[in-house]
């Protein structure tokens, strides 16, 4: 990509609303004191920070936050302003890593752009102000047409919104199948978005609230005909029926689920229908792109039959815009998706994001009108376990500055556990608390 591309594309991923105007000499300096929202792009991807400048006479210096591909090592600037330009030093603790260029000819009060090396590598910057909104709410109507099968933040948002903002969408299922069964994309937890929320920054909490998840057609899929085999002993054995239909027909007037074409064991089997989104999250950390199917501090397919009508998710943001996706809707689904499915199908979806600035817990927590509940994403179901309890410990300590005795108490007595999801790359465990016992406490704002 051209590098007059990348730096438009960041203009416009940053929010910029207006082309930066020409500064002459008759208008006021454009002031460089406070906070800047800054973007890098390079030739494997980009970066993003918020960074802090303050001016002394031509005197420059600041802060920012990890500009590297990783987002790893914080930066200090130093540097002196001339009349066309500031260019500042960057260095890496005592270690010079690098330099930045601002442009002060096309600068103005909201937006800076310029050039630069980091770590050897030739980046584009702009540094925004952050951007606030000042129109009501508004609701996009999203009817995607291009989908993605991973969270990256490589991917091109297919829209953008601000906080405050209500989204209607719909998702296929997971093998890429809309409403009518029409493939619209390839298979494998196809995702709707992403979805760039403007003013998110890394180190930002995404407020997701899921104001509906509902059924969009009558018939779901089952891909397997047997247990997966994390769920049995090993060396557990099955005997799968041959050419077993693995349909359902999803009855939405009575509220049901039944097979498609039960046996005579099953024949009096409905089960009650709760739509759920089976994969949502952001873009991960480090510049990484996770398959949909995958799990991890940024979400995914956490398959958690509680991400349905009513909750609201909060995602720590590592990206900027936060870059946010969903898809693999079940009609119903068990605990742990133990044959690796739920009852598969496409759904619509309308949500409303919120940001909440510099406060990110990291891992993803969620909230209903009964529980608070803290995911825990680990590399075995004892790991999962103790993520979650760890994150839930963390939780509490932050809202209601409990002591770690106060929280064994607490815990011991009400915690109670879910497993979501045990067939992903990596379970998922759910610890949870009633808000009935929250009530009891006192939080600290």
């Amino acid at each position: 990509m051209r590098a007059a591309v990348r730096i438009l594309l960041a203009l416009v991923l940053l929010g910029a609303v207006s082309a930066c105007a020409h500064v002459s000499d008759a208008q006021p300096a454009v002031s460089l004191d406070g906070k800047w929202n800054v973007f890098v792009t390079f030739a494997n991807g980009s970066s993003a920070a918020e960074m802090t400048l303050t001016q002394t006479g031509n005197e420059v210096e600041g802060q920012s936050g990890p500009l590297d591909e990783n987002r790893y090592f914080p930066l200090t600037l130093r540097g002196r302003r001339s009349a066309t330009y500031v260019r500042l030093a960057v260095t890496r603790g005592t270690t010079f890593v690098g330099n930045i260029t601002f442009n002060m000819e096309t600068a103005n009060s909201e937006l800076l752009e310029g050039f630069g090396e980091l770590y050897g590598v030739t980046v584009q910057v702009v540094a925004a102000r952050t951007v606030v909104n000042t129109q009501a709410p508004a609701v996009h109507d999203y009817a995607p047409t291009t989908f993605f099968l991973q969270y990256s933040a490589r991917h091109k948002p297919g829209l953008t919104v601000y906080p405050g903002d209500t989204v209607r969408t719909f998702t296929l299922d997971n093998e890429g199948r809309d409403k009518q069964l029409k493939y619209r994309g390839m298979p494998g937890n196809t995702l709707t978005g992403p979805i760039f929320v403007t003013g998110a920054m890394p180190g930002d909490t995404l407020v997701v609230k899921l104001n509906k998840v509902s059924l969009n057609r009558d018939v779901a899929h089952m891909a397997s005909s047997g247990l997966d085999g994390r769920a049995l002993l090993p060396g557990a054995t099955q005997t799968r029926t041959p050419n077993w239909n693995r349909n359902w027909v999803l009855d939405r007037e009575r509220g049901v689920a039944r097979p498609e074409t039960p046996t005579d064991n099953l024949a009096n089997l409905e089960l009650p229908l709760k739509p759920m989104i089976g994969s949502i999250g952001v873009a991960p950390m480090f510049n990484q792109a996770l398959m949909a199917g995958d799990v991890a501090f940024h979400g995914g397919n956490m398959d958690y039959d509680r991400v349905t009508t009513g909750a609201t998710l909060y995602f720590p943001v590592w990206t900027a815009g936060a870059l946010l996706s969903l898809g693999d809707g079940h009609a119903l689904q068990g605990d742990g998706e133990i044959s690796g499915q739920g009852l598969e199908t496409s759904l619509d979806v309308e949500f409303t994001v919120d940001l909440i600035k510099g406060d990110a817990l990291s891992q993803v927590w969620l909230e209903d009108a009964d529980y608070v509940m803290m995911t825990g994403i680990e590399n075995g179901l004892d790991a999962s376990l103790q993520r979650a309890t760890t994150g839930m410990s963390q939780w509490l300590k932050k809202r209601y500055g409990l002591s770690d005795s106060e929280i064994a108490l607490l815990l011991s007595a009400s915690i109670e556990y879910d497993i979501a999801e045990i067939v992903d790359p990596r379970p998922n465990i759910v610890a949870r608390i009633a808000k009935s016992t929250l009530a009891m406490l006192k939080p600290l704002n």
